[in-house]
């Protein structure tokens, strides 16, 4: 279905508002003033959506993946569903995606996602149990491998909003990586199209494709055009705004993250780091990269601009240790922001999880060979993407994407249709391809395969779809205590059940209700974030939710005790 554009009369209808919007170029399509793009962090379609109605997801017969692909007859496990907030995931690089894909260039088997968390990823070669310190994918509380939770899926118990939001507007079943790596890779793939490395950091001509990207330094920033560029030389307002705490991730996942500072390059962060930005005056980094705070006082002010990225901090961003309560509340909190205000009926909102975070899933991703650049270079694993707006026919999208069509539709909307030019922007470079201008990818089988169009899954005639103001009063941060031992087995009887106070509900008084094996827990049901549980012998499962004005939110994702 291709989106369905208003005549002349709607158009004068539709494009009376315009909020805060100061000198830029004006949008081709008057419905849509604002794209924002939310990136949360490492989870699979087949994790959270595996199992969603109509969708492309977990294969029936569910498949018995193999728990070292280098023994086969050490077992296998099936999917299964997984109630907990909290999942370990497995290492992601770019070895880690072709070990899970198995090969991704002559096969893919899509069958050692086991076989790298029990490994503690392929390079490290030694379990889980057996590494000192314990790398970021071993946590939590060894809990989530011994689980073997990269074959574990959620469904709307753990994530209602999530499947809110897929069953009101458009589910995304066919997204992927533009890259086959971990987040920084994506990040910077995300940002200016290419990832790549530089013999000579002054010259781009002198930059192969390549995912793994160094922390670059004032020295050797990142001398390619980038979309910042490209936004800027065709008056696009933009802003890139960070979530204020530790980043989601580092480069090899044992070290101690880094702070998300607008000025101060990460991998979450690389405005800073590209050589366009650098030779701006002072003032343009605090202009355009910011905290996510000022993403809501730009909706209360009516100053948003044209295109937002907002990208979380770890206690937000769904990246394990990070619950999916909290990630999903927090996004709510996003969302929930623009429908409130008067944008809702002129923002489109693109909801995606930058990597595959170790997780299982089956479909095997797209192909893009290029020379020297590696099997590594392709599609990454699916994610999960869903497409929010007044105007979005509801539903599913099977067709195939990567980030760069969200890039695409930008420039549909935005910028007549241009593509990313780094020759005509005076940086020319030798990239293989744009890859916001690729219709068609390859595969393993050989088939070519053709990417999809995001404007088709608008109608700009239709009756502007009304928001969907979702609970933002869900707890995060359940945890359950009983003992010092690194695991959820107990050694004493008593439980210690701790959770964050719901921020800006205070004077509002929220009554928190703990919950043990689906029946309330008397003793727990306060205003205080905490509470002391007896429950007996046996494994149980605690979950938590939030009563407000009389008003009872939906339950978290569940933490697990098992006491003596």
């Amino acid at each position: 279905m291709s989106a369905k554009l208003p005549g002349p009369i709607a158009l004068a209808v539709a494009g009376v508002l315009c909020l805060g919007a100061p000198l830029a170029r004006a949008s081709t399509i008057p419905q849509v003033q604002h794209v924002v793009i939310i990136m949360q962090e490492n989870r699979s379609f087949d994790h959270y959506f595996g199992t969603f109605p109509g969708a492309n997801g977990l294969p029936s017969p569910a498949p018995c993946l193999p728990l070292y692909l280098t023994n086969p007859s050490a077992g296998c496990l099936s999917p299964f569903h997984d109630v907990h907030d909290t999942q370990a995931g497995a290492a992601h690089f770019a070895p880690e995606a072709i070990f899970d894909i198995d090969n991704g260039l002559a096969k893919a088997k899509m069958d050692g996602f086991l076989s790298v968390q029990v490994s503690g990823g392929t390079n490290a070669g030694t379990p889980c149990d057996h590494i000192t310190p314990l790398p970021l994918w071993c946590w939590p509380q060894r809990g989530g491998l011994l689980r073997h939770d990269v074959i574990g899926y959620h469904t709307d118990a753990e994530i209602p909003n999530y499947w809110a939001y897929a069953e009101h507007f458009k589910l995304l079943d066919g997204m992927y990586p533009g890259v086959r790596a971990w987040s920084g890779a994506v990040h910077l793939q995300m940002t200016s199209e290419w990832a790549a490395t530089c013999t000579d950091y002054t010259n781009a001509m002198t930059c192969s494709s390549s995912v793994d990207t160094p922390s670059p330094t004032k020295a050797n920033p990142y001398p390619w055009a980038n979309l910042f560029q490209f936004f800027d030389a065709n008056n696009i307002t933009w802003k890139y705004y960070l979530g204020t705490g530790a980043e989601p991730d580092c480069e090899d996942e044992t070290c101690a993250p880094a702070q998300l500072e607008p000025a101060v390059y990460n991998f979450w962060n690389p405005a800073p780091y590209f050589q366009y930005v650098i030779n701006k005056p002072k003032t343009y980094i605090p202009s355009h990269v910011t905290k996510v705070d000022a993403f809501l006082l730009d909706i209360k002010n009516a100053t948003l601009p044209q295109v937002s990225w907002i990208v979380p901090s770890q206690d937000y961003s769904e990246h394990p240790p990070a619950g999916v309560t909290l990630g999903m509340d927090y996004v709510t909190s996003l969302i929930n922001a623009v429908m409130q205000s008067p944008y809702w009926q002129n923002t489109v909102i693109f909801l995606s999880w930058d990597d595959w975070g170790g997780f299982y899933d089956h479909a095997q991703p797209p192909l893009i060979r290029e020379p020297n650049a590696g099997p590594a270079y392709g599609f990454g694993i699916r994610v999960p993407a869903i497409t929010i707006g007044a105007y979005v026919v509801p539903g599913i999208d099977h067709a195939t994407y990567s980030f760069d069509n969200y890039t695409r539709f930008i420039e549909d909307v935005f910028i007549g249709s241009a593509r990313l030019n780094p020759a005509g922007l005076g940086v020319p470079d030798n990239r293989p391809y744009i890859a916001d201008s690729l219709t068609s990818v390859g595969s393993v089988s050989g088939a070519t395969i053709a990417l999809g169009d995001i404007m088709n899954e608008f109608d700009f005639t239709q009756t502007p779809l009304p928001p969907l103001v979702l609970s933002t009063g869900i707890p995060g941060g359940l945890t359950a205590v009983c003992s010092t031992a690194y695991s959820a087995t107990c050694t004493t009887n008593k439980v210690t059940l701790s959770w964050d106070q719901l921020g800006g509900y205070a004077t509002l008084h929220p009554i928190y209700h703990v919950t043990r094996d689906g029946v309330e827990v008397p003793t727990c049901n306060r205003r205080i974030p905490g509470c002391a549980d007896l429950p007996g012998h046996g494994t149980h499962l605690y979950r938590i939710y939030s009563v407000i004005g009389g008003v009872a939110s939906p339950p978290s994702a569940a933490v697990e005790i098992t006491e003596p």
